[in-house]
């Protein structure tokens, strides 16, 4: 039994190699997450395999393949163009008992995205172009401010606040005003999850 799960996980690891696909080396049995978990960020060490293995490469999550693709136009033709041949979708949080459009796959995604489809069309996203404005003239304000004072700064700092302005605004309709609320709670809560969070 042993040799034959064995020859079935070395069977699982030639999915790259019988498509021509280049993948960097792997552990048996982990795969690839050895080495992601290892770095202190995972999307460096992605951009660094793409340099080395080009835009569209494999990775094993432990005995998954996954493809890595950093070609728009490749993308674009899966998911826009081919889309009624690439329905389905990887389960994000597998075994979770919550339904939404990341938990959920084939006839259940595909009826969750046609509901929220409407939210980003054309007129949807004009009509949040205001509030996104008005969070960006708030981060300019405070970015001339420190223009004048000739001061260095994190700028990543105002452009997080910025995001978690946005998403306030045109996802749940409250203004946070986070430039000039740093220690609101919510903020805090959200850094604090994230911080937690696996490393991007």
């Amino acid at each position: 039994f042993t040799l034959y799960y064995v020859f079935l996980l070395h069977q699982r690891y030639q999915y790259f190699r019988r498509r021509a696909i280049p993948t960097p080396p792997f552990r048996f049995f982990f795969g690839h997450m050895k080495e992601l978990w290892r770095v202190p960020s995972f999307h460096r060490q992605l951009e660094t395999w793409t340099k080395q293995y080009g835009k569209i490469y494999g990775i094993y999550q432990g005995t998954s393949p996954t493809f890595v693709v950093s070609d728009p136009d490749f993308l674009q033709e899966v998911f826009v163009k081919q889309f009624l041949n690439f329905p389905a979708r990887r389960q994000v949080f597998s075994g979770s008992k919550i339904r939404n459009v990341l938990s959920s796959s084939g006839a259940t995604w595909r009826r969750h995205r046609h509901v929220i489809n409407p939210t980003f069309s054309a007129a949807k996203l004009k009509m949040m172009s205001p509030l996104i404005n008005g969070c960006i003239t708030n981060v300019m304000e405070k970015l001339s401010d420190h223009g004048r004072d000739r001061n260095d700064f994190n700028i990543y700092i105002y452009y997080k606040r910025m995001t978690m302005d946005v998403i306030c605004r045109c996802a749940f309709g409250i203004d946070t005003d986070l430039q000039n609320n740093p220690n609101n709670i919510f903020f805090k809560k959200v850094e604090e999850i994230f911080s937690r969070s696996i490393r991007l």
